[in-house]
């Protein structure tokens, strides 16, 4: 009962935030003045933004096959794109971050991939996504050198600098964890049979496909590429807000297009209801304010960017979510899960899984398992 309590408080909190970051919004908007601004849209650089912005997704799902890679089959990349755009879409759609549960399962299920490996390679693009997200901070530092020394300013580069501290952090931790996986193991194993005895078996089962899936943090060559990849998604996403500059006429520069990314993003970090309606609204109109944009513009800007960074990807992975033949409800947070570490991609057990199961005194003994296969040799992996 405790994680239902919790899950409902978190969720209470969250809507509580949005509803006062929506009072916030209504109550700043120059209403008589909002209509003209939005009248006076260059409706072409919407359309073109709203393109450019879901090219995220597939940079993302670049990302993540690169960072796949080295668990042996190639996935195939529009089983990842559609992971990828159905867990958008569900953050958007259900409380408490839900695409984090869905995309995951949807990746199993197209892929055969172990659960537990999948959601590694999961948590590594969280550290990627900081990583980026600091590489765009630094170019807005070095573009933008006459940014007001406002709290908001300031509060960037300060929490900036410690995500930017923390994704090093984590990072380090992976490869350690990667390349010295016996050493974990084994103490691992020793209270783990101590505790549970041979019951140990399935969480050293998810420990294994955990540590598989961080497998690229012992290959240079997909550190680069995620890295780089990581860094052409945000630059990818100031592009997108840089068009809307100019669907509403604002006359700022691409660093400050870099700026408002990354306010933005530190903004939905942050407990909020379903659909992300208040709180970024308040945020990107303060932030454009910042930069000395009027009011009724800064307003319109805000709603706008809101319906092309949301609206799109949410229509496309409810289709996605029908094709797949999923429903929301199976999705939330207390909806049923399978909790198989590997579904085939009829959504039924894999016979790995089934062998898995079978083989727990293995899995609670000393030895560990096989090391992953190589990874592949060329740019082959991250081609489709």
């Amino acid at each position: 009962m405790a994680p239902v309590r919790n899950r409902r408080a978190h969720l209470l909190a969250a809507i509580f935030i949005s509803l006062v970051g929506i009072w916030w919004f209504i109550d700043d908007v120059p209403w008589a003045n909002l209509s003209e601004t939005l009248l006076d849209l260059n409706l072409g650089w919407v359309v073109l933004s709203a393109v450019v912005l879901l090219g995220e997704f597939w940079i993302r799902a670049l990302r993540w096959s690169v960072l796949l890679r080295p668990l042996g089959t190639q996935a195939r990349f529009v089983d990842l794109v559609a992971a990828t755009v159905i867990g958008a879409g569900v953050n958007t759609m259900l409380p408490l971050r839900a695409g984090e549960i869905a995309k995951p399962i949807v990746a199993t299920r197209r892929t055969g991939y172990p659960l537990s490996s999948v959601i590694a390679t999961n948590v590594m693009e969280r550290v990627f996504d900081l990583l980026g997200l600091v590489s765009i901070l630094l170019l807005m530092v070095i573009l933008l050198p006459e940014a007001p020394e406002d709290e908001l300013v300031q509060n960037l580069r300060f929490y900036g600098m410690l995500l930017g501290i923390g994704a090093m952090a984590g990072l380090v931790f992976f490869i350690v964890l990667a390349a010295q996986r016996d050493r974990f193991r084994a103490p691992l194993v020793t209270i783990l049979r101590r505790l549970m005895g041979p019951a140990s078996a399935p969480i050293l089962g998810l420990f294994d496909g955990f540590v598989a899936g961080l497998s690229s943090s012992r290959d240079p060559r997909c550190l680069i590429q995620a890295a780089l990849l990581s860094v052409l998604m945000w630059v990818n996403g100031a592009g997108a807000i840089y068009l809307l500059f100019l669907a509403f006429d604002i006359e700022l520069s691409f660093a400050h297009a870099c700026f408002t990314g990354v306010a933005i993003a530190m903004t939905v970090a942050i407990p909020q209801a379903p659909g992300f309606i208040g709180v970024f609204h308040v945020a990107m109109v303060k932030t454009m304010i910042l930069w000395g944009v009027g009011a009724a513009k800064a307003a319109g800007f805000a709603i706008v960017f809101w319906a092309v960074s949301f609206v799109p990807v949410t229509l496309i992975a409810l289709v996605a979510l029908w094709r797949e033949g999923l429903s929301l409800g199976e999705l939330s947070p207390s909806g049923p899960h399978q909790d198989s570490d590997s579904l085939g991609p009829d959504g039924h057990h894999s016979a790995e899984s089934a062998a898995t199961e079978a083989s727990g005194d293995s899995l609670a003994g000393d030895r560990p398992p096989r090391d992953p296969p190589p990874p592949q040799s060329g740019a082959a992996g991250a081609e489709d």
